[in-house]
């Protein structure tokens, strides 16, 4: 026994070597739309409660329900923290729900926002940290638990005068802080060059219309870039690398209650 021990241990660094990385690229393009209801209550002290539906259509298959809660201490800045749950649907061909036990998700979003009004703009920089949060069974060599993002926005809008309409300009931007790297770059020739990086583009552009104090509408187009690596370890442990790059045209349509 002892024997067989030596030796597989004289030979583990040759199989570990053995192991090679390959890479391959797959691109897509999709149209999507999204619908969202936003319901808001405002109370004293610049607290504000916001719960929202959404929903997307094919090919994702998904709902998000989430709460939020909102402070405001100063006018031109707002703290707001969320809880979302998401129901994952199946893929495109088979429109209905799979089990919610195995593609339920959760997410929690913290932001900040920082926001000034000049004559008919209203400018905002918002910054914040996305946990997305998984029940199914994961590799973790190449799979997170729970992935933590770094959420960049960037928004104009502009009310245009004498109307009830306004036109919303927005640029986010999504980067991964937590890709799981150190299997692969055990593997990987030097230079290491896995890490994170950029996941998602998200320039948007629409109109909004305050039909009054308590209810809004509102139409946009997003042209959503997304980034992504489907990495899967085979039966001979070499790894399997595809960049999956996503081009989604999305049509958003938005209601917002306040009251």
């Amino acid at each position: 026994m002892k024997r067989f021990i030596s030796l597989f241990l004289l030979f583990l660094p040759l199989v570990v070597s053995a192991q090679t990385i390959t890479e391959s690229d797959s691109h897509t393009t999709t149209p999507e739309a999204h619908i969202f209801a936003t319901f808001v209550k405002s109370f004293n002290h610049g607290l504000s409660l916001t719960i929202e539906e959404e929903i997307r259509s094919a090919p994702s298959h998904r709902a998000h329900t989430t709460l939020g809660l909102g402070y405001t201490p100063i006018s031109y800045l707002n703290i707001y923290a969320a809880y979302t749950t998401m129901f994952y649907g199946k893929d495109a061909a088979n429109n209905e729900w799979q089990d919610p036990e195995k593609f339920i998700r959760h997410r929690v979003n913290v932001f900040l926002t920082g926001q000034v009004k000049l004559g008919q703009w209203n400018l905002s920089v918002r910054e914040g940290v996305m946990m997305d949060a998984r029940t199914d069974e994961l590799d973790n060599r190449v799979k997170n638990n729970a992935d933590f993002t770094l959420r960049s926005r960037l928004q104009a809008q502009y009310a245009i005068p004498k109307t009830p309409l306004s036109i919303v300009g927005k640029l986010e931007i999504l980067s991964t802080l937590n890709a799981p790297v150190d299997y692969i770059n055990a593997l990987a020739a030097s230079p290491k060059k896995y890490g994170e990086y950029i996941s998602e583009w998200r320039p948007e552009l629409g109109l909004q219309w305050k039909i009054n104090k308590q209810h809004t509408l509102g139409l946009s187009y997003r042209y959503n870039y997304i980034y992504g690596r489907d990495i899967k370890i085979q039966d001979t442990g070499d790894v399997a690398i595809t960049n999956k790059y996503t081009t989604k045209h999305l049509i958003l349509l938005t209601y917002k209650l306040g009251w």
